[in-house]
């Protein structure tokens, strides 16, 4: 993600049990030592296996990173979302310590990419398996990092089945009306079509 003075921001994953791994450049491609500890940001969700997706900064310059989680061994993989500072500190002002996790179905969840309307509210696009298959996941989260009720079935949450197979969202994108378009494939029994579901 590029932020608005020009420094560039960069996530991955380590290889000591996938953590959260963050560098942040300047605009000369040299680690920017304001940040983290020598420009780097290690974070571990709960001691398991982390996977990031998608990373944006937000106009505050607040560091907003998408992903998936293990969150414990055996256990359903979960949305992951952590927001940090602009120094790269966790934003304790976020679900109390920055990070949040979001069981979505029955089964596994992922976090596939992040945006920030204009209100500063976060929508979350992911998959998750809603019992028989992987469909659609939609989340709208507050600038505090709770759900926001006021989306989907009232409790911020919106899964939609688009054919009979199983459905992967790879996107999302805000139109200027607010109303939010999500891009994925589908499968049709055969092979994948290209999806796109629009929401209000």
């Amino acid at each position: 993600a590029l932020q608005s003075n020009g420094k560039i921001v960069a996530v991955g994953n380590t290889n000591n049990n996938n953590d959260i791994a963050i560098a942040r450049y300047n605009a000369d491609g040299s680690l920017d030592t304001s940040f983290g500890a020598g420009g780097k940001v290690v974070t571990d969700l709960a001691g398991m296996h982390d996977e990031v997706a998608k990373v944006i900064v937000q106009s505050d310059g607040k560091i907003v990173v998408a992903g998936t989680t293990e969150t414990m061994a055996g256990a359903s993989l979960e949305i992951a979302l952590l927001r940090y500072n602009s120094d790269g500190s966790l934003d304790t002002s976020f679900s109390g310590d920055g990070k949040l996790t979001i069981a979505v179905g029955s089964g596994d969840d992922y976090g596939t990419s992040v945006s920030v309307q204009a209100d500063g509210k976060i929508l979350l696009t992911g998959t998750s398996f809603t019992g028989s298959n992987d469909d659609f996941a939609l989340v709208r989260i507050n600038t505090d990092g709770s759900l926001d009720t006021s989306f989907g079935g009232g409790d911020g949450i919106i899964t939609t089945a688009i054919g009979t197979g199983n459905e992967w969202a790879n996107s999302a994108v805000l139109q200027t009306d607010g109303k939010i378009l999500v891009a994925g494939y589908s499968i049709n029994g055969a092979d994948a079509d290209f999806a796109v579901v629009r929401f209000n």
